[in-house]
């Protein structure tokens, strides 16, 4: 789409370039200088028309380079708008913020992200869903992901699947052990996790994998575990984890990352982007990668179709008729509930509006046929990142030797498209995503469907399903009833077990809400769980 898009925009400023330049001339193609209009040789010189049917005129030919580097940065720019420079998940506390404007900006005067957007409102007017979503979630400063532990059992505001058992990481781990097995058990190994938090399911996973590897295989391949986290706070929470130690000894490597070794023997290296992430051509590897509630936290953008065209919504500090209906809606109570008190979280400082004219990711919905025939007044949410991550984790897998797999666990949308979904998420409650900016954690629901499409030229795909449905058809219950039995007599400890069962696979809790989507090399045969 972001290629369709920038090859759109090309030649929208090729052909505004054109028009702009044989404005400059009369009907026989004679140059009329703006200097001199009576000039003998502008208004006899005849112009022969450059290569690319772009004219020089009297530009001399450094003229006319730096015109095209000037229109070349548009069009970055314009890209640049449309995808974002930064993902939600890296570079933390490394994002650009906002310029700072006069003595009203000064750090003095800013105190939150409340005063930090209504600063930056003020000055450049509403700003992208997308922005205020980065700068939420990863504000130096401020940011949910950088100010604090959204994990800790006590303080935090959600808890993953992970987190409520260690049974979930062990299914993972099987899961890849059989695909292993199933691809000739290659000698090299590398697991990367995207969005890895305290470390909780790669441990789970690891342990598992070596487990087998020790146990059930004559084979003993090299294995290398790479994690993708800019965060130092989660690296150390992670190394603690992973390397059984305190002492956060890592070693330094020549590209500048951090590395250090497993306590399950295994080399563990720390990159800040995907981008880090290098495939050694004529080396047989096997990727191995994970991505769990990763892409719900992408930042999004948000979009309603009206009579002139697709609109983005943006993000204000005054009340809109949007957000007024929406307050009516989530607070609506009937005559005799007067007295029912307000809810808190409805209270917001921001609000979304609808931008009266095109912006650059208009073009977005505009250019893509999957949103050509909704009706007038249908919104939709698109996640530029998204497409992109997506496809990098395609890249990984090696169609050529039929190595690599990944798996992409979060909850979502599939066969539709997500309309509506932003939320926040505090203290374990949903909440309107403007309550109290850089305290609530923000998500949305994954669009599936989408990246599928795009998926599937790549690589083969499996699924998406619910995930109660896959942790049976990988053996959970099997699992359970061994871990039951350990502990028959211990009714508090049988009680925790059981309900934790139950809360990742109940379709009226975790197990139908979230999806396990699989991306395998092209003609691979079809993986357990599926």
């Amino acid at each position: 789409m972001l290629r369709q898009l920038c090859k759109s925009s090309v030649t929208n400023f090729t052909r505004t370039t054109q028009r702009s330049l044989a404005s400059s001339y009369n009907d026989n193609d004679t140059f009329k200088s703006n200097s001199d209009p009576q000039s003998k040789d502008a208004s006899s010189t005849k112009v022969p028309p450059h290569k690319d049917g772009l004219y020089f005129g009297k530009f001399s030919e450094k003229e006319y380079k730096e015109a095209a580097r000037v229109i070349k940065e548009q069009i970055a720019k314009l890209e640049g708008e449309i995808k974002g420079d930064h993902n939600v998940r890296e570079n933390i506390g490394k994002l650009p913020q906002f310029p700072e404007q006069g003595p009203a900006a000064s750090k003095d005067s800013i105190k939150n992200l409340t005063d930090f957007f209504r600063q930056a409102i003020k000055l450049t007017g509403p700003i992208t869903l997308s922005s205020y979503m980065r700068q939420c979630l990863t504000h130096p400063d401020f940011g949910y992901y950088t100010t604090r532990d959204p994990l800790n059992l006590k303080t935090g505001d959600f808890i993953t699947s992970p987190e409520i058992s260690s049974v979930f990481g062990e299914m993972i781990g099987i899961w890849y052990y059989t695909i292993w097995q199933s691809q000739n058990q290659p000698k090299n190994i590398r697991f990367i996790e995207f969005g890895p938090g305290k470390g909780t399911l790669i441990s789970d996973v690891m342990k598992t994998f070596n487990t087998f590897i020790r146990k059930a295989s004559n084979v003993k391949p090299d294995i290398e575990v790479v994690l993708i986290e800019a965060s130092k706070v989660l690296r150390f929470e992670q190394y603690k984890l992973l390397c059984n130690s305190d002492e956060y000894a890592l070693e330094t490597t020549e590209e500048g990352f951090n590395r250090s070794t497993t306590k399950w023997g295994n080399v563990i290296t720390w990159v800040d982007t995907e981008k880090d992430i290098k495939q050694n051509e004529s080396q047989k590897l096997a990727n191995y990668a994970l991505a769990h509630e990763f892409f719900d936290a992408l930042p999004i953008k948000s979009f309603i179709k009206k009579e002139e065209g697709w609109r983005e919504l943006v993000v204000e500090d005054t009340p809109t008729v949007l957000n007024t209906q929406l307050k009516l809606e989530s607070n609506e109570k009937s005559d005799d509930s007067s007295e029912t008190p307000k809810d808190p979280t409805l209270d917001t400082q921001f609000h979304l509006t609808i931008s009266p004219k095109e912006t650059p990711a208009s073009m977005i919905p505009k250019l893509s046929k999957r949103y050509k025939d909704l009706p007038v007044e249908s919104r939709i949410e698109i996640c530029p990142d998204a497409e992109l991550y997506t496809l990098k984790i395609a890249q990984l897998i090696d169609n050529v030797n039929g190595l690599g797999a990944a798996l992409i666990i979060d909850y979502g949308v599939v066969d539709q498209i997500p309309e509506n979904s932003l939320r926040g998420i505090y203290k374990h409650k949903f909440v309107s995503p403007f309550y109290k900016p850089g305290e609530v954690d923000l998500s949305i629901d994954v669009d599936f469907t989408n990246l599928k499409s795009l998926a599937e030229n790549v690589v083969s795909i499996e699924g998406p399903i619910n995930q109660g449905d896959w942790l049976h058809n990988i053996g959970i219950g099997y699992r359970i009833d061994q871990l039951l039995k350990q502990n028959s007599n211990n009714d508090e400890i049988q009680d925790k077990i059981y309900g934790a069962y139950k809360r990742l696979t109940d379709e009226d809790q975790m197990g139908k809400v979230y999806k396990f989507m699989a991306l395998l090399p092209k003609k691979a045969e079809k993986p357990v769980g599926f």
